[in-house]
């Protein structure tokens, strides 16, 4: 071999090890910040989650936006994502029902397939299912579940939810539901096992969602 080539060899090669070696650093930044994206979002995860104790329950029978009466049993082996509000909600449950979507839109055909994301009203009195059904048609994979007033409260019930009518005099809308703000995730088995905060991100419910379809969210 003459001394040029060697030369050339080992230039070659040098360049080989140092192109190798910038891939490797730039893998390991990556790692690195693929680490802490995870370790954020675990945290803001534990931030957003309270866990359920046994007194809740998943217990409801009611009509769905197409008139069909419904009951929590009829989403047996599915997860099942809960969130109560209504149609006249001037900002709390559009903000909430649009979380839900863009959490839906970051899970596969199949996990989306193994969750009922369920829209329960807190105001029987306008929200009949024809009124749900327009309400939610921006996402036809969202279920509005509507009923009687007993029937309602006997959902509320089973979930805690606080809601209370206020007046409005000046208004044509006549009065506004104050009400909590959390999704609810129930497990395949009918178990309510955990509440998520309502500022949660569509990025945050989707993690738990994953999780929750794994059992492995509590």
């Amino acid at each position: 071999m003459s001394r040029l080539s060697g030369k050339i060899q080992r230039r070659s090669w040098g360049k080989t090890v140092e192109k190798t070696a910038r891939l490797v650093i730039v893998a390991a930044f990556l790692a690195a910040g693929a680490c802490a994206k995870s370790s954020r979002l675990d945290n803001q995860i534990a931030a957003d989650i309270i866990k359920l104790p046994e007194v809740f329950s998943s217990e409801f029978t009611l009509v769905d936006q197409d008139g069909k009466p419904v009951a929590n049993t009829d989403y047996a082996g599915k997860v099942m994502l809960v969130y109560f509000g209504y149609t006249h909600c001037p900002d709390v449950c559009p903000l909430s029902l649009g979380t839900i979507s863009a959490a839906l839109g970051r899970l596969t055909e199949k996990q989306q397939a193994e969750i009922a994301p369920l829209f329960i009203s807190v105001d029987p009195e306008r929200d009949t299912p024809k009124v749900m059904k327009a309400f939610l048609s921006f996402d036809p994979r969202l279920i509005g579940l509507t009923g009687s007033e007993e029937q309602i409260q006997t959902a509320r019930n089973s979930f805690k939810v606080a809601a209370r009518t206020e007046k409005l005099p000046n208004s044509a809308l006549g009065y506004e539901i104050q009400h909590s703000s959390l999704f609810y995730i129930v497990d395949r088995t009918g178990k309510p096992i955990a509440a998520v905060r309502g500022s949660a991100s569509p990025d945050e419910l989707a993690e738990i969602l994953r999780r929750g379809l794994k059992g492995s969210l509590t």
